[in-house]
């Protein structure tokens, strides 16, 4: 173990423990939601415990329980709903019932974000806080536990998200609503790279697409990883200061963490700092050691918000991230250093001019650099390598919304630039030879979108939406090889284009114990700049160079979507079985007549449109509160993806897993414990066109457990993968094992 870091991780618990106030509270929040003119409940309201992810949604009646609160002795309950202020009520544990809590809205509406967990097109947070349980650092692992989810293991901490097959550019990952472009040319910094997922107000998902506002859903979903937002206290005086510190370590990596939480809010300024620091040395697996797998990475969140008048708040929002010396098992190269700065302006009005219920207005600018070299591989020793990749983006959004009797009508636009660039640069020390190239040869795109959503109510359960969304997309490579042009037979690298987006969702809630979703999109994405523009570029899933095509034809998607829901007081169920019908898939060809250029690469392929594809399939979600203070949740995912232009399996599909797991908690509250199976079958339907080979099947068992001292101090320990098995996901790059058997232990206090 390395001392430093173990000593790291013991300031972090003796912080944590120095502040702990030993007092007794519960664990659980009951109350009900009503309208101020009316006195009537209000049902679907969405109630969050700021600062954290624990919540719920009231009922038909306006009831609702939140269960698992922190143990803090005073805390906020925000209150959001469509239609309604957004209110926020400071509960004081030592003198408020907690079972009994009334809290009034009154019609009209400041906030648009969904700050829910969107399961396709409605919300349920149950199964996310069964994945923030399994992953109490918010580590990207985390999104392998949601239902429809998974990811491509980028390392030891980046995580590149996947929903239901559909992945990269496919999928639209956000931080915030702010848009970043990863600056690697083999994507080994994804956008949830950038972020602390432990550090969230909420994550909101949307499978398929079903999503026009804002950057849209492209064609295979969204996520957007929402941070903490700012809090006020209308009506009361002075400045109130919160806070949480926290450490924890790792076995398998002799990894530790260490966070910092400030918040500070009056009745029209709010304030939330967020600083995290964590690092690793390689983990080990099963068997041994896996090298080039350290980590080391900084997070810093600010965000200010202030209240201008009754109905109008204005934010400001900077994120930094910071990593260095982050190894990649899967590849020659490791992350020297990367950087991402991310800026965020947001204006929000309710009861605006021309009769709108809502504006929303949102200006962003990200700016990423990824540096990878070889230096600490033995490669070195006969040539040197570097790549560094940059990207710059710009952008914003405006939406209006408009609320007539049972009627929601949405207006917006949304535009946005994104520069990029890559070098890799080559010394043969041998021969002192040096080679240089461009692998995004200064690409700039563009972006500009108009989308309306149309909502209207029909009798007590009948909902039907409508939505479209139409886009001009603009691309050029102004440092485009005289070669890259001339392979092509083109006199200049232009493209342009216009796509168009819809989809129809109906929705029946007769606030029985089941209800039922019906959903039908159409969703588009135009090549990336990678597809486009990449000059022998490797690829890491098959080891070939890559070169772009700049006429490729944007990939469309026709969707379907179908929820079925049941639920009673302690039991639910939640299927979606889904299928979606791929046109102008984006693949390589391979060139054989083109010899590779990239140190290991095993040939050259060229991106081009197949005819069509098919990804369809089901998740299936099941939590049950048992008797004895028990509870069991299961989540099962099944995809299945054929390329029908090669009558083969499409590639990366991940295969039929499940998370499930039974959970005890202390009558008291005292403790709690979680045993835990994660088992995926094996995948035999891989692609023979991309050395994708076959993934044994699995099964790991976790034990997690926790413990609350006091009112204020948390305390979490578990053991992962407690048989020690030998494993690796059929997304991992390579076959790189997971890890194997690993202790944790994390602390929190909140203050």
């Amino acid at each position: 173990m390395n001392c430093n870091k173990f000593i790291h991780a013991v300031i972090g618990l003796w912080l944590s423990a120095t502040a702990v106030l030993a007092q007794s509270a519960g664990h659980e929040i009951r109350g009900r939601v009503i309208d101020r003119d009316s006195g009537k409940g209000i049902a679907d309201v969405l109630l969050l415990v700021q600062g954290t992810l624990r919540g719920a949604t009231s009922d038909a009646s306006g009831d609702f329980v939140i269960t698992q609160v922190p143990h803090r002795e005073r805390f906020d309950l925000v209150a959001k709903r469509l239609g309604y202020a957004e209110v926020t009520v400071t509960l004081n544990r030592q003198t408020d019932d907690l079972a009994a809590v009334r809290i009034e809205l009154r019609p009209t509406i400041l906030q648009t974000v969904h700050e829910v967990v969107v399961l396709a097109e409605r919300s349920n947070d149950a199964f996310l806080q069964n994945a923030l349980r399994s992953n109490p650092d918010g580590g990207g692992r985390i999104l392998r536990d949601l239902p429809g989810l998974h990811a491509v293991a980028r390392g030891n901490v980046a995580y590149d998200p996947v929903i239901r097959g559909l992945k990269e550019e496919q999928i639209n990952v956000t931080i915030d609503g702010i848009k970043v472009e990863p600056a690697c040319n083999g994507r080994m910094d994804p956008p949830t790279a950038y972020a602390d997922l432990a550090e969230l107000e909420a994550l909101t998902i949307v499978k398929g697409p079903f999503e026009v506002t804002g950057l849209g859903s492209a064609l295979g979903g969204t996520i957007n990883l929402a941070k903490l937002r700012p809090v006020y206290r209308p009506g009361q005086e002075g400045v109130l200061f919160t806070g949480a510190v926290g450490g924890s370590f790792h076995s398998a990596a002799s990894g530790d963490k260490e966070s910092v939480r400030l918040g500070m809010s009056s009745s029209r300024v709010g304030l939330q700092l967020n600083l995290s620091r964590q690092a690793g040395d390689n983990y080990t697996s099963a068997r041994s050691e896996v090298p080039y797998s350290a980590y080391h990475d900084t997070h810093l969140d600010a965000m200010a918000g202030m209240r201008l008048a009754k109905d109008h708040e204005v934010r400001l929002a900077h994120y930094r991230s910071d990593g260095k010396d982050t190894g990649f098992p899967a590849l020659p190269m490791d992350t020297r250093d990367h950087q991402a700065r991310l800026y965020g302006f947001d204006y929000l009005a309710a009861a605006a001019p021309l009769g709108l219920s809502q504006f929303q207005f949102k200006a962003y600018r990200s700016e990423v650099s990824h540096l990878m070299d070889n230096l600490d591989r033995p490669e070195a020793k006969m040539r040197e390598m570097s790549v560094l990749g940059e990207t710059k983006t710009t952008g914003g959004n405006a939406i209006a919304e408009w609320r007539p009797q049972r009627t929601t009508v949405k207006f917006g636009a949304d535009a946005w630039q994104m520069f990029a660039t890559a070098r890799r640069d080559m010394l043969t020390k041998s021969t002192g030879m040096r080679m240089s190239s461009l692998t995004w040869p200064e690409v700039t795109m563009r972006s500009y979108a108009v989308f309306a959503e149309f909502t209207r109510g029909f009798g007590p359960a009948w909902t039907v939406t409508a939505a479209g969304r139409a886009a001009r997309v603009e691309s050029e490579a102004e440092a485009a090889p005289a070669e890259f042009l001339l392979f092509h037979q083109r006199s200049d690298s232009k493209a342009s284009e216009t796509n168009w987006d819809s989809f129809v969702r109906f929705n029946f809630d007769p606030r029985a114990t089941w209800s039922l979703s019906l959903a039908l999109g159409r969703g588009v994405r135009p090549a990336s700049h990678k597809e486009r523009y990449g000059w022998y570029s490797l690829n890491a899933l098959d080891g070939y160079d890559y070169i772009g095509a700049p006429g490729l034809a944007s990939e469309s998607n026709w969707a379907a979507n179908l929820s079925l829901q049941y639920r009673v007081e302690k039991f639910q169920v939640h299927a979606e079985p889904y299928f979606n019908r791929l046109q102008n898939y984006i693949s390589g060809e391979v060139r054989s007549d083109l010899q590779p250029r990239s140190m290991g690469a095993r040939g050259v392929k060229v991106y081009r449109n197949l005819g069509s594809a098919q990804i369809y399939g089901v998740d299936v979600d099941l939590n049950w509160q048992g008797p004895a203070r028990l509870s069991f949740f299961s989540n099962i995912s099944f995809t299945r993806g054929r390329d029908l232009e090669r009558d083969a399996p499409l590639p990366e599909i991940p295969p039929l897993s499940t998370l499930s797991g039974v959970r005890y908690v202390n009558p008291t509250n005292l403790f709690w414990v979680q045993v835990e199976t994660r088992v995926a079958a094996r995948q035999a339907d891989v692609s023979p066109f991309t050395g994708e080979d076959e993934t044994a099947a699995f099964a790991v068992y976790n034990l997690r457990t926790g413990l609350r001292v006091g009112s204020r101090l948390q305390v979490q320990a578990g053991l992962e993968n407690l048989t020690d098995v030998f494993y690796h996901e059929h997304l991992d790059r390579s076959n790189i094992p997971q890890s194997g058997r690993n202790f944790y232990l994390k602390t929190s206090m909140h203050f």
